[in-house]
């Protein structure tokens, strides 16, 4: 190894030149790293109360859209049980009125039956009566409209 004295001490300096600009490295490393931690800090703490106050007018809108959501729910279900009760009630009156006109109908019937069958032109004149009215009714309404009717 003697031949070389020369030779190992430029090895030796390249060696220790660069664990030099290694260790440089690292340490540029360790302060750019602090540096931009720093600002990260910083910026963090500029933009927190924003992020959080943009958090909280998030939570205050979901908050009345679940309340405007649960109101218009509830409105539906008893918008719903108002249409069902009206609708019953409503079937219920036309059954009624249904019945009544067809009691009355069947009375009706009844009484000009019977008029009819009444063998004096007494019994038989209010039915007569009525017919005539119901023909100057027409008439009266073919007058109206314009037509001369029948």
């Amino acid at each position: 190894m003697n031949d070389h004295p020369g030779w190992v001490a430029i090895f030796l300096a390249v060696i220790a030149v660069t664990a030099l600009l290694q260790a440089a490295f690292v340490i540029g490393l360790a302060v750019a790293s602090r540096i931009a931690d720093r600002r990260l800090r910083e910026t963090e703490q500029r933009l927190e109360p924003q992020i959080a106050a943009a958090l909280d007018q998030i939570a205050r809108l979901s908050s009345a859209l679940a309340a405007a959501s649960e109101q218009a729910r509830q409105r539906a279900v008893r918008l719903d049980a108002t249409a069902t009760r009206l609708a019953t009630d409503l079937g219920d009156l036309v059954g009624a009125g249904a019945d009544r006109v067809e009691d009355m109908a069947g009375a009706t019937a009844e009484s000009l039956a019977a008029r009819l069958a009444a063998p004096t032109e007494a019994g038989r004149r209010p039915f007569l009566r009525a017919v005539a009215v119901m023909k100057g009714l027409r008439r009266g309404l073919a007058v109206w409209r314009g037509s001369d009717g029948p």
